[in-house]
Order: C-alpha cells, then sequence, then structure tokens
C-alpha cells in the first residue's frame, strides 16, 4: 500500500512538473502539437501519428469527455463535475467509476503521456501537447484587445491577426451538437466575443477609411447573428461612404424583412435615417 502511495505520489510530482512547462512558443500553430482540436462549427480530433479524424462513432464518450473537459475550461476541472455532466443519472459511485474507464480510453487514444493531467481529482488538458482552436482563437482576439486599449494598432497587425482568427473562427462551439447543459457557457462566449471582435475591427477599419474591409467583416456579424441591427447599420453607412446607395438599400430592405418576420418590428430611427440618407443623396 506504501508503495502504491508512492508512485502516486510520483506520478503526481511528474505531472506538476508537466503543467509548469505547458506552453510553446508558437502556441497559435497547430502544425506543433501532437494533439489538435477542433471544436469550432465542428469536432475533430487529429493526431499526430494519424492521417485521419479519429472517428467520433467508436470512440464517442471518451471524446464527450475531452469535449467537456474543453467546456469546462480544459485546466483543474474537478472529477466530480466532469461526471456530473456525463453521467448525470448515475447513482452512488457509477458515475465516478465510469469517468475513470473513460478517462484511461481517451488517455489510450490521445497516446501522448502528459497530455491529460490529473493532479488532486483535478484534470487538466496540458497545452503543452494540445492544441485548441477556441483557445487559440482567444488569445488572438485577446492581443487585439490589448492592441486597441493601448492605441497601438497598426493596420498590418490587425488584417493579420483578423486573417488569422477568421480562419479559425468557423462557427459555435461544437458546431451542430446537441447543446447541453456544460457546453452552453462556453458556446455563449465564444459566439459573443466573436462579435464583439467583429464590432471593434469594424470600426478600426472605419476609422483607417477602409471602409470595404470593414463591410467584408460586418457580412461576417451577420452570418453569425442576423438579428444585429448594429451591422446592418454599420454595413449602410460604410456602402453610403463608397457612393454605393442601391447596396445601402439592399442592407436596408434585408434588415427590414429580418427583424420583421423574427420579431414583428420595424427597423429603428437609426437605421431608417440611414435608409432616408440611402435614398435622398445625390
Amino acid at each position: 500500500m506504501a508503495l502504491q502511495f508512492s508512485e502516486h505520489r510520483k506520478g503526481e510530482a511528474h505531472e506538476r512538473e508537466i503543467l509548469s512547462r505547458r506552453r510553446l512558443p508558437s502556441e497559435n500553430a497547430p502544425g506543433n502539437f501532437a494533439v489538435r482540436i477542433y471544436a469550432l462549427g465542428r469536432f475533430t480530433l487529429l493526431l499526430r501519428d494519424s492521417a485521419a479524424p479519429v472517428s467520433r462513432k467508436l470512440q464517442y464518450k471518451p471524446l464527450e469527455l475531452l469535449k467537456a473537459l474543453i467546456a469546462l475550461g480544459g485546466r483543474d476541472v474537478s472529477v466530480e463535475r466532469l461526471a456530473h455532466a456525463l453521467w448525470p443519472d448515475a447513482e452512488g459511485d457509477n458515475a465516478l467509476v465510469a469517468f475513470d474507464t473513460t478517462l484511461h480510453r481517451l488517455r489510450r487514444l490521445l497516446g501522448v503521456p502528459g497530455a491529460l493531467i490529473l493532479i488532486g481529482r483535478k484534470l487538466t488538458l496540458s497545452a503543452q501537447y494540445c492544441w485548441v482552436d477556441c483557445w487559440a482563437v482567444e488569445r488572438l482576439m485577446h492581443s487585439l484587445d490589448v492592441s486597441f486599449k493601448e492605441n497601438r494598432a497598426l493596420e498590418a497587425d490587425v488584417a493579420a491577426l483578423g486573417e488569422q482568427i477568421e480562419s479559425l473562427y468557423h462557427g459555435m462551439f461544437l458546431g451542430s451538437d446537441t447543446p447541453t447543459s456544460w457546453s452552453l457557457s462556453l458556446r455563449e462566449r465564444l459566439r459573443s466575443r466573436y462579435l464583439r471582435y467583429i464590432t471593434s475591427v469594424g470600426r478600426f477599419w472605419e476609422a483607417a477609411g477602409q471602409h470595404a474591409q470593414a463591410i467584408e467583416l460586418y457580412r461576417k456579424g451577420l452570418e453569425t447573428d442576423n438579428l444585429m441591427e448594429h451591422f446592418y447599420q454599420q454595413l449602410m453607412y460604410c456602402h453610403l461612404q463608397l457612393d454605393q446607395r442601391a447596396e445601402a438599400l439592399a442592407v436596408y430592405y434585408r434588415c427590414e424583412r429580418v427583424l420583421s418576420r423574427l420579431h414583428g418590428i420595424r427597423p429603428s430611427a437609426t437605421t431608417e435615417a440611414l435608409r432616408v440618407r440611402a435614398q435622398t443623396s445625390g
């Protein structure tokens, strides 16, 4: 028994060492990682030693554990919380037993020692070995936020960061998966964060006089949420700045149809004022 305890303590010490070295210099480049996880707009797990994605059908429960771990923060997530999320109806210790079995299967599936770190009944997905698109997108957006806040954003840098963000953000967290109680929070947070990114970078391009670039961005915003009247307004404004009155009116009528059909309301006074400007500009 003492030997088993000693080995357990050595295992935890090893995992703490791994955790302390969790970041890589090129943390936004997925090719540097043994495990790559794409969870925005779809769920795909790619392993360095395999050319094909891991089958979701054959590895359903281990992949559900991986999804839940990411959804709940990915770091120091309690075993009890994960077990309850995945086996909410299990009685007694059955959920914890199922968790231990599923974690073993997930470790074997990933095939990377140190990818999953269990310390004190808290589980972490190692950022040293695992790349997750959600994490990469949030890092990139944070970099943009800092550059805007410190008033040091340059057009080339904003364009480069924006291109990386848009290449990764393919839709909501876990895409077409049926939302669960444990996935909703991250799903909504990332969606809201992406819409704020659209707004802040769109305003940046407007201030820089780059209205065509702002137009492309606001269109992507409406693809994410077609009820954001603010995006319709900014689209109309940018088209008018480019003397594209017909395009501005087309945006207005699209806005009117969407708001009327889904909410039975009229566009706001601001949107109507832009319509009048588009119709009367000469």
